[in-house]
């Protein structure tokens, strides 16, 4: 007699506290298999025989942010200072793009203002809401 493959059990009998361990193992499956079919098309036999593949970088500039080693100024390397001028453009631009401001400084001014008024209302008393202030007179002297 041969072994039945791909036997699956109902969901009622997984849903059972006896099966938990392989509810568990049946869902396991299901991920794998799901995700081999998703990435099936993209990952390649050689892929999957190679191994595991660690790039290292041998320098720590990337880590700490360092600039490049080759520098040149004045026309010395043209071709270092088109990768630099490259590079520090890229560098303006995504600055320019962060410095872009959605609302204009006195439009947020005038908005915070009339949200500190309607706080300040919300915790004013009813004599103190109706009180408006009122300028002493000149004559009258300042104690």
């Amino acid at each position: 007699m041969e072994p039945i493959k791909n036997v699956r059990l109902s969901k009622g009998i997984l849903e059972m506290k006896f099966m938990k361990k392989s509810r568990e193992q049946v869902l396991k499956d299901q991920e794998d298999a799901e995700s081999q079919e998703m990435y099936s098309r993209e990952i390649t036999e050689e892929m999957k025989k190679s191994g595991h593949t660690i790039f290292r970088e041998a320098s720590m500039t990337i880590c700490k942010g360092l600039a490049d080693g080759r520098l040149s100024f004045g026309g010395v390397n043209p071709e270092v200072e088109k990768l630099m001028e490259a590079t520090y453009n890229k560098a303006l631009a995504e600055a320019q793009k962060r410095e872009e401001k959605d609302v204009s400084d006195e439009h947020m001014a005038k908005g915070y203002s009339t949200l500190v008024n309607t706080v300040n209302n919300k915790f004013k008393t009813k004599k103190a809401k109706n009180k408006k202030f009122q300028k002493p007179n000149a004559a009258e002297p300042l104690i």
